[in-house]
């Protein structure tokens, strides 16, 4: 019975994110992808005994991080500027 209320709430929220606008492919994927990313991170972490400075001493986790710090923020920004140029415009 608990499966049945977990495929309603999913069920529920695609309907309102598809009513938002929002595209469902990559949010599929992450759904897809979050079961294996949280594996890996619980098996990272048993290897190095619970240290997250584990992952700063990796290049590739660094390049990574910044990359999607620019992904998220970039929008961001963007529409501040836009809004701080069209105040200045009017």
């Amino acid at each position: 019975s608990s499966d049945l209320f977990m495929l309603a709430g999913v069920t529920v929220s695609a309907l309102i994110l598809r009513w938002g606008g929002y595209p469902m492919a990559p949010l599929l994927l992450g759904f897809i992808l979050g079961g294996l990313l949280e594996d890996n991170l619980r098996r990272t972490l048993m290897l190095s005994n619970g240290e997250l400075s584990f992952f700063l001493e990796r290049p590739a986790f660094i390049v990574l991080t910044i990359i999607t710090l620019l992904i998220i923020l970039l929008p961001i920004v963007r529409g501040l500027l836009s809004k701080t140029s069209g105040a200045n415009a009017q």
